[in-house]
């Protein structure tokens, strides 16, 4: 039997641990020696710490977390996503401003005079139910004298849709043949791009005018005489639209007319 060569087994980092008293052995680890149980805190392997020289977070060399995409074509996408949506947004915005801003005013603090005097029936049908004030004026010479009484409606503060206005203007002569002078007056006109029409029913000659053109202006304006007075009723304006602006229904304006002067014919002397 061959004897293991002398120092085999006794060398440091060779065979068994010494057992207990520090004599070699073969018994079992005892607590608390090294190699003894699961790796405890503070010790290699405790918590599956990092090898030496390696940030915490990683493991061995070649095996850290994956590298990250680039997130450039995202970024330039909500860039140039940005930028379309900002220039269609700044027109839109300022279009829906002036779109929804208001065309109308409130009224002033006077009453119409008698003269203008309107009902609230007849105002609602024009949309012109916000009273803006009224002038007068006088012209004389020697004893003839002709007065002038002007009156004029918006629409309410808040309507964005109807620019139009609504306009009175009645006239007195008075001193010689004052009457004479009143029916002699023209109430039509010779400008061809006018198409008139005769009203029955209103004063004592009444005409109708269309203020029509090919833009969106548009409207309305009526014209009769009675007794010493010439009345003229002018509807005109046009309807805002987000875009671009439409004219008067041509019907309306002449409706809107025709029962205003209706009615002013109603208070007048004949």
């Amino acid at each position: 039997m061959h004897q293991p060569p002398q120092g085999y087994g006794q060398g440091s980092g060779y065979g068994p641990p010494p057992g207990p008293g520090g004599q070699p052995g073969y018994g079992p680890p005892q607590p608390g020696a090294p190699g003894y149980g699961p790796p405890q805190p503070g010790q290699p392997g405790y918590g599956q710490q990092p090898p030496y020289g390696q940030p915490p977070g990683y493991g061995p060399p070649g095996y850290g977390p994956p590298p990250k995409k680039k997130k450039t074509g995202l970024i330039v996408g909500l860039i140039v996503g940005g930028v379309v949506l900002l220039g269609l947004g700044i027109p839109g915005g300022i279009f829906a401003s002036e779109y929804y801003s208001s065309v109308g005013k409130a009224p002033v603090s006077e009453q119409p005079p008698a003269e203008c005097a309107i009902s609230p029936e007849v105002l609602n049908k024009t949309l012109m139910t916000s009273f803006q004030g009224s002038r007068e004026n006088e012209i004389k010479a020697l004893d003839i004298v002709t007065k002038q009484r002007g009156c004029s409606w918006l629409a309410p503060d808040g309507d964005n849709v109807h620019d139009r206005a609504l306009q009175v203007t009645i006239y007195r002569h008075e001193g010689p043949d004052a009457e004479k002078r009143a029916s002699e007056s023209s109430v039509g006109s010779a400008a061809p791009s006018e198409r008139q029409q005769q009203v029955q029913g209103i004063g004592e000659k009444a005409v109708l005018v269309s203020l029509d053109t090919d833009s969106a202006f548009s409207g309305a304006e009526l014209r009769y005489t009675q007794g010493v007075y010439v009345v003229i009723v002018t509807y005109k304006g046009w309807d805002k639209g987000f875009f671009t602006n439409s004219p008067i229904p041509p019907a309306e304006s002449a409706e809107a007319a025709k029962s205003v002067g209706a009615e002013i014919a109603k208070k007048l002397p004949r």
